[in-house]
């Protein structure tokens, strides 16, 4: 078959207006009387002559049996001999990506995500991150596309400085032997946060906390750390580099343990000359204003930030500046790459801004864009966000777009250079009893997490006995820990609590090594695998996996992936399969698990 049985039907029903008469679905279990419904796309089919001949078209491919109707349903059995022979490649597993790589094939991505501060460990709110960017990555490597993955580590900001001020502070010069060197300069930032009095007790990596922290001076510690280390002074250098090490060090294998790997890592410390040339040309262009305190601002005339602080009246940059200074930068390197950045709600007013200036400084002259708008964001679906001024206005569902005025569409200068990222996947906050997981107090890292999956498995004879069936045992709690995400509705922030992670049928990792634990335990076979109705399900589920790996790529859309595997899971843990179907299962179940970026390091 040239694609998937699902657009073939599609395919042969075509009506000469290019519409099809008809779209084929899948019971939600084995039914042995049929293998497909299909459902009519044309209003009172039953009178419609069209429709009929369409039916005997598809009924004529030499993969149909029969068509009859079922009630009110329209069903179709398939050929037992195509159904045998899609079913024995799947058994092979040689036929597993068979048909996928066309879907993106020549097109590259870069996937901007992780993107932690290099001042502490990672904890849940970055796991949630982690699972959406590496699931979107490997989902796009299994569609053929050539895909990057990258990460932008903050070690030039305000809270490099507390951290660096609380490591100094502690009077230590290295962790104790039961610590990662990360949860180290953890406890000595947030100590120092904490003792700073007017943040005291308050979340340590809220956005707006950590923009508050960033903007004002100070003057303390953290701010004369900083500039020391920017004017060169070697005992301050030589504690920003130690610091930063023993921080990336620890998340590093952090990552390892999750089986995640980036395939480059950038640093906002890389970017600061270019942030300097950035405001010396905004200055010179009039495209930026210094205010009467001395700081230099961007007027973006958005809801989010009127005015966008760059610089502050300590000649200390913004985080804000930096990541401009940053996807300036590699713009030209990337050029029509399709740039996508994974980063949380929290972010969303920070992304609208630096668009709009990052457009600004990329016209070829004053006035509006060239009419192509600005770039496109996801929330959790592509949304346009078009030139001129305006607000992001998410509706209903959790999409967005930007309403507003100028963008003449005819006209104007054009770019000099793309806008980076092209894409932002903006994801809602981790919970625990309804309070942000975020670097504060009672945070939950993730190597406590994978830890306490590791012990719970190892103090139960049960899933001790599915670890022992596994064929990877060693990665079951990164899987476990990555997968809880994927289902979920990517905007609406997330109630986690650990034990959640082990629960049967409400968790898609812990579900998927259950499945994936049952090869080689399956039942012998008896008569031919086409009159197994389980088989039959199995193949035909097989050749639905198309269709959800084509949203990801077209929408950045993950969940109909992660959807499917779940319905996969349950379904095929519900009883004891054959021999023939466990191995198509156990083909279906590593596909999905590569597409999902579940099946371990790369």
């Amino acid at each position: 078959m040239a694609s998937n049985l699902f657009d073939y039907v599609e395919d042969v029903s075509l009506r000469e207006d290019g519409g099809s008469c008809w779209t084929a679905r899948t019971p939600r279990r084995p039914d042995a009387r049929f293998d497909v419904i299909l459902v009519p796309r044309v209003p009172g089919w039953m009178g419609d002559e069209a429709s009929h001949d369409a039916l005997r078209r598809i009924e004529r491919e030499p993969w149909a049996r029969e068509i009859a109707r079922e009630d009110d349903d329209t069903v179709m059995r398939l050929d037992d001999g195509w159904i045998e022979m899609t079913g024995a490649a799947l058994e092979a597993g040689g036929s597993a990506e068979a048909g996928l790589a066309d879907l993106a094939a020549g097109r590259r991505f870069a996937i901007e995500f992780w993107d932690a501060n290099a001042t502490k460990a990672l904890h849940v709110g970055h796991l949630r991150n982690i699972a959406i960017g590496n699931a979107l990555a490997a989902a796009l490597s299994q569609a053929g596309g050539l895909v990057e993955r990258r990460s932008l580590i903050s070690d030039a900001g305000r809270s490099m400085g507390e951290a660096m001020a609380g490591v100094m502070d502690s009077g230590r010069t290295a962790w104790t032997e039961d610590e990662k060197s990360d949860h180290f300069v953890g406890v000595c930032y947030a100590d120092y946060v904490t003792s700073l009095g007017s943040f005291a007790g308050r979340e340590l990596e809220d956005s707006e906390d950590s923009f508050e922290r960033e903007l004002v001076p100070r003057a303390d510690a953290a701010d004369e750390l900083l500039k020391r280390v920017l004017a060169g002074d070697r005992e301050a250098l030589e504690v920003w580099y130690r610091t930063r090490a023993w921080v990336i060090a620890g998340q590093r294998k952090t990552l390892a343990r999750l089986g995640v790997a980036f395939d480059r890592v950038f640093f906002e410390s890389d970017f600061l000359a270019e942030a300097a040339e950035l405001i010396a040309t905004g200055m010179s262009d009039g495209k930026l204003r210094r205010r009467a305190d001395g700081a230099i601002v961007y007027e973006t005339d958005l809801e989010e930030f009127e005015e966008l602080p760059l610089v502050r009246s300590d000649g200390l940059t913004t985080q804000h500046l930096r990541a401009v200074a940053y996807w300036m930068t590699v713009a030209e390197e990337l050029g029509e790459t399709t740039s996508v950045q994974v980063c949380g709600t929290e972010w969303v007013g920070h992304a609208s801004c630096i668009n709009r200036l990052m457009t600004d400084f990329s016209l070829n002259g004053n006035g509006a864009t060239n009419g192509n708008g600005l770039h496109d964001r996801v929330w959790p679906h592509t949304y346009v966000v078009r030139g001129g001024h305006g607000s992001m206005m998410p509706d209903g569902n959790g999409n967005g777009n930007r309403n507003g005025a100028a963008g003449n569409g005819d006209g104007g200068p054009a770019l000099e250079r793309p806008v980076h990222p092209k894409h932002d996947i903006f994801h809602g906050m981790v919970a625990r009893q309804k309070r942000a997981m975020t670097s504060g107090e009672g945070a939950l890292l993730v190597d406590e997490v994978i830890d306490w999956v590791d012990e719970q498995i190892d103090s139960d004879p049960d899933r001790r006995q599915i670890r022992r069936h596994h064929p990877s045992p060693e990665r079951i709690a990164g899987q476990v820990a990555l997968g809880y995400f994927l289902p979920s509705q990517v905007t609406p922030r997330i109630d986690f609590e650990p034990e959640k992670l082990l629960r049967d049928d409400e968790s898609l990792g812990w579900d998927l090594v259950r499945a994936s634990s049952r090869r080689g335990l399956a039942r012998a076979n008896s008569g031919k695998p086409a009159d197994d109705p389980n088989y039959r399900f199995a193949v035909v589920q097989s050749e639905l996996y198309r269709r959800h790996l084509r949203l990801a790529v077209n929408r950045f859309d993950l969940r109909p992936l992660a959807l499917y595997l779940k319905h996969l899971t349950r379904w095929h843990l519900e009883s004891e399969q054959s021999e023939h179907t466990e191995r198509v299962v156990q083909t279906l179940l590593d596909r999905s698990a590569r597409g999902l970026g579940l099946e371990g390091a790369r």
